[in-house]
């Protein structure tokens, strides 16, 4: 029997293999020129429900509280991030895409973005992946680009973000979920190796996610878990010795539980993990990566050269890169300066 690829799959919107990604990569970084913003419209629709004459941060944009929260423990929950208009908006443009997704419809307009292809190899297939999606609606060009959710992983990062990955979810309960792969104790962390800085007083790392949920995360609706202060152990320890040790005592592990529209900002070192569905409820969410800008943005998730021309060249240094300048002004906060 022959195996199905992503290539074979006509709605599927991605290429393949890494090294198209990085050729289309360097298809983006040479079709734009910095300040060659001629429009606030992509498609006969608009970039952003928001003005874009400056791209704002709010700052300070962690309370003192929220701030050492990061500090101790690796995350913090901001509930209220966004208004139920907002959720309701996002969550209804995923759900369109994956409609005609799941119709057959052709999605090749919405390209550099793609369907998440392990999805549809596996038995996960009905849940629901898209990536690389500024250019796909206003409501992810304002998600992604959000004041305060930029500034907050500014300041935990110590300097200027770049995006670096952005996807959307759709997860289904699963038809066992007591089924190990769905475990809220599959524990993992991407940026094993890396490590953080401390200046002024505050731990600064380079790799930080905002993760936002647009149906609530209770109890019974595979809502995240972490083990807190993870965020700071060394590398080279052993990760599953760790996991083991806080499986041991429940109170070394945080279940986040919060209502619709609330955002999760944390360090990707955090060993965190997500559960599986009892409710029978979907759970909707939408994940911004953010990086420095001397990183590279994960394999596809360049952004679309159409979207990036029409921006100021603030946008375009947000979402391309190019140049490593740390903001002094965060630096030079410690937290005795933020409650001062």
């Amino acid at each position: 029997m022959t195996e199905t690829t992503p290539a074979d799959t006509p709605a599927v919107i991605a290429t393949d293999t890494i090294a198209q990604f990085w050729a289309a990569d360097e298809r983006v970084r040479g079709a734009v020129t910095p300040n060659e913003a001629d429009g606030t419209s992509l498609n006969g629709g608009p970039i952003s429900t928001r003005g874009l004459s400056g791209f704002r941060r709010s700052a300070p944009a962690l309370t003192p509280a929220e701030r050492l929260h990061l500090e101790l423990y690796g995350y913090v929950v901001i509930e209220g991030m966004l208004t139920p208009a907002e959720v309701d908006q996002l969550r209804g443009d995923i759900y369109a895409i994956e409609r005609k997704f799941r119709s057959g419809d052709d999605l090749r307009t919405l390209r550099p973005a793609f369907v998440d292809p392990e999805l549809l190899r596996t038995d996960t297939a009905d849940n629901f992946r898209i990536h690389n999606l500024p250019h796909v609606a206003p409501s992810f060009f304002d998600y992604l680009t959000h004041p305060r959710i930029v500034g907050m992983t500014e300041e935990l990062m110590g300097g200027r973000a770049r995006l670096v990955r952005s996807d959307a979810h759709i997860r289904r309960p699963a038809a066992n979920p007591d089924d190990e792969k769905y475990s809220s104790d599959n524990f993992h962390r991407l940026s094993r190796g890396q490590s953080g800085t401390t200046a002024n007083g505050l731990y600064h790392f380079p790799f930080v996610k905002a993760l936002t949920n647009l149906t609530d995360w209770t109890p019974e609706d595979g809502s995240p878990s972490v083990i807190p202060g993870s965020h700071k152990l060394p590398a080279d320890l052993d990760e599953h010795a760790v996991i083991g040790a806080a499986l041991g005592d429940p109170s070394l592990i945080h279940r986040v539980h919060a209502p619709a529209g609330s955002t999760l900002i944390y360090v990707e070192s955090l060993l965190h993990s997500i559960g599986a569905i009892r409710s029978g409820r979907d759970q909707v969410m939408l994940l911004g990566g953010y990086a420095p800008h001397m990183f590279a943005a994960w394999a596809g998730m360049e952004p679309a050269a159409e979207l990036v021309r029409r921006l100021p060249e603030e946008y375009q240094r947000f979402f391309l890169g190019w140049y490593s300048t740390y903001w002094s002004g965060i630096n030079a906060r410690s937290l005795a300066d933020q409650v001062g």
